[in-house]
């Protein structure tokens, strides 16, 4: 983290970072993506990651989002790829 004994100076000269900020949360924001995707995991899995989807079994995704039902460990997984891995592409 950088730091500046005055930050709001340089706000005012336009000396600082020009980069798109996201701001708010991005909990259950995969809900609406998957309102057309039926509860089935093991379908889900095969149709989002293709070729790779062999090495991902239902258990193991529902491992990684303990205490949720089918449906919201899908919206959870889609949560994941669209909002925060994306986001860690750009840190």
């Amino acid at each position: 983290m950088t730091a500046f004994d005055d930050p709001l100076q340089r706000i005012r000269t336009g000396q600082i970072a020009q980069v798109p900020v996201l701001l708010g949360t991005v909990e259950d924001d995969g809900t609406l993506f998957v309102l057309d995707t039926p509860d089935n995991l093991s379908a889900f899995i095969t149709e989002r990651f293709g070729q790779f989807a062999g090495l991902l079994s239902p258990s193991l995704v529902r491992a990684l989002y303990p205490g949720l039902s089918d449906s919201q460990v899908i919206a959870a997984v889609k949560r994941d790829i669209m909002f925060r891995w994306w986001v860690i592409e750009f840190i």
